[in-house]
């Protein structure tokens, strides 16, 4: 009677009164909701029908921030191993969604000739995929959230699709190509010419693998009807489901507007007949769209409208006799309830699977991935009731130990050491991770024409940021480094910025006098005792703080390559054998 209660009382619109709940009544909120999605009778108060067909596979994960880069030369590829193919696996994963940026990795007009490093890197993933029996979709995530898709944007998707079928057309059936993420500003009328001839490029060379098409409208699937009835009988039709957008994207700090500051916005919005608090709109969203919607909240997070929403997709299925997949779904974490976000994927997951519409979560590592935080780890991490709500099987956690580092390690080879650092880069300049002018192996960093305060960064693993003995003891900073023409820039290593912390520097500025500009190769070593404290940018309030000595080596976050001292404007350096020793 519980549940019966429960479903009646979550289904049906009443005037309620607001109420906050306590962090045991959101355990005590998880638990029963959760046990009405499991029961029978909840299911049987909507209209629920299966697709007529299927995709080959059934759920997975986008292996996100991997490929999406504004060059092949900024893959970081040891974001993503083998072993993360391995771990989604035993998780239950049967599909890859790989979203690539794929435009971005051309020589250009007019040919728009792919990067061989983009193939390169692009077959070790299928590579991995294959061996451990997994789906994987190439999918061409060339789209910018804000800005429409080009009107001719055939001249580049077509050259593009044309050298990708061309060179994975022998591949195994696990592999699928995906035309384009997200299309919208464009009519439906041009997309589904475009996409008609992305579909014969392909044909050319590839006949029958499986094909991923889908609508206008950031892959609505209001917009699924709009496509033409391509012939072809090998494509399945994707979309996406962030319903409802208030609380699937609160915090977000792209689109128009900025949902940055949007938090608290519930899921289920009424327990018991008693409507959750919800938040007052930020003032900088008054007079837009956001008003509205929080307004219509209920309405929009009610779940018999979201069920119907994806009943649209079935009744499309039907009517063209097609398998659909849901390519993208999840809720952003930062300022989403973790209860409520687990709510959120029990219900979305569950409808997905009860229509049999495939589906790859977004994400994995990133701001709606399975992990705790944006960079978890596999071991110790993982959010074992979101993954759970997904049907997903738990992995085993051991904690996670924070170490103080007292021997010395590798910072980047001819990759960055993904056990200890991941690698990021701010600013418009030529950068890349993967130079063949290199001291050895097979690679090197090249840096060129950074403008004043652009920098590329290594973050340092949760567990591998106290370099309190390494201080002590004497450790030095070691790396080669090269230079076409003189240049004056800063290495620094920075601590982290929280609400309890503030992000110090400690500097050493690197001139034409240590690094000689003849074009050779130089061994750079910098102890950790030299280096100078340098003060703070707080992000949060766009705030510069003098040094105060308040700099800590036992919480290093990032350590940085910067033009501090002014553009590099026609200068190229290159780095190599970066490392931490004695």
């Amino acid at each position: 009677m519980r549940i019966i209660y429960l479903l009646l009382t979550l289904i049906v619109i009443s005037g309620c009164n607001s109420a906050g709940f306590s962090t045991d009544e959101d355990n005590d909120l998880l638990e029963e909701v959760r046990a009405m999605f499991r029961s029978d009778a909840f299911w049987e108060a909507f209209d629920i029908n299966q697709a007529p067909r299927s995709a080959p596979f059934s759920r997975g994960v986008n292996f996100s921030a991997w490929f999406e880069t504004n060059s092949a030369g900024s893959i970081p590829f040891t974001k993503y191993t083998e072993q993360d193919f391995i771990d989604a696996k035993n998780l239950g994963v049967d599909v890859i969604r790989l979203p690539v940026k794929m435009h971005s990795m051309t020589n250009g007009a007019p040919n728009y000739i792919i990067d061989p490093l983009l193939i390169r890197f692009l077959d070790i993933a299928v590579d991995w995929a294959e061996k451990h029996g997994l789906y994987i979709i190439i999918d061409n995530h060339s789209f910018d959230p804000v800005l429409p898709t080009s009107n001719d944007i055939d001249r580049i998707l077509l050259p593009v699709w044309d050298q990708i079928a061309r060179h994975f057309k022998n591949r195994s059936s696990l592999v699928l190509y995906e035309i384009l993420n997200e299309p919208h500003g464009i009519s439906d009328a041009r997309w589904g010419e475009v996409q008609g001839r992305a579909i014969e490029t392909i044909r050319r060379h590839d006949p029958q693998r499986l094909i991923i098409v889908g609508g206008t409208d950031y892959n609505s699937i209001r917009k699924l009807s709009a496509l033409p009835r391509y012939a072809d009988n090998h494509l399945i039709y994707t979309f996406h489901f962030y319903d409802p957008h208030l609380f699937t994207h609160q915090g977000a700090n792209w689109g128009e507007p900025s949902l940055e500051r949007l938090a608290n916005v519930p899921f289920p919005h009424s327990v018991n007949g008693i409507s959750r608090a919800m938040p007052r709109t930020p003032s900088n969203l008054i007079g837009t769209w956001v008003e509205g919607a929080l307004s219509n909240y209920r309405r929009d997070a009610e779940f018999r409208n979201l069920n119907n929403s994806l009943e649209r997709v079935i009744e499309f299925a039907r009517e063209r006799n097609v398998p659909v997949f849901c390519g993208e779904f999840g809720v952003y974490m930062v300022n989403s309830k973790r209860t409520d976000r687990i709510l959120w994927y029990d219900f979305v997951a569950r409808s997905l699977n009860k229509r049999n519409i495939s589906w790859t979560s977004w994400d994995y590592y990133g701001g709606f991935g399975i992990f705790n935080s944006q960079n978890g780890s596999f071991a110790h991490d993982v959010n074992i009731d979101l993954v759970s709500a997904m049907g997903f099987n738990p992995p085993a956690q051991t904690q996670r130990e924070e170490r103080i580092l007292n021997t010395g390690f590798q910072i980047y080879d001819d990759y960055p050491n993904r056990e200890y650092v991941s690698v990021s880069s701010w600013g418009d300049y030529d950068f890349t991770l993967y130079e063949t002018n290199r001291v050895n192996g097979d690679f090197a960093i090249r840096w060129a024409n950074p403008d004043q305060y652009n920098s590329f960064s290594f973050d340092f693993d949760i567990s591998r940021r106290d370099f309190s003995s390494l201080y002590r003891d004497g450790f030095v900073l070691e790396f080669k480094a090269r230079a076409s023409g003189q240049a004056r820039f800063d290495v620094r290593f920075v601590n982290g910025e929280s609400g309890s912390s503030i992000p110090w520097r400690m500097r050493y500025t690197i001139d034409e006098r240590i690094l000689v500009p003849d074009g050779n190769w130089h061994t750079i070593r910098i102890p950790l005792r030299n280096m100078q404290e340098h003060g703070a940018w707080i992000s949060s309030t766009s705030r510069w703080m003098a040094p105060q000595g308040d700099f800590s080596w036992n919480s290093i976050y990032r350590m940085d390559f910067v033009s501090e001292h002014g553009d590099l404007s026609g200068v190229q350096i290159w780095f190599d054998d970066i490392r931490i020793t004695n």
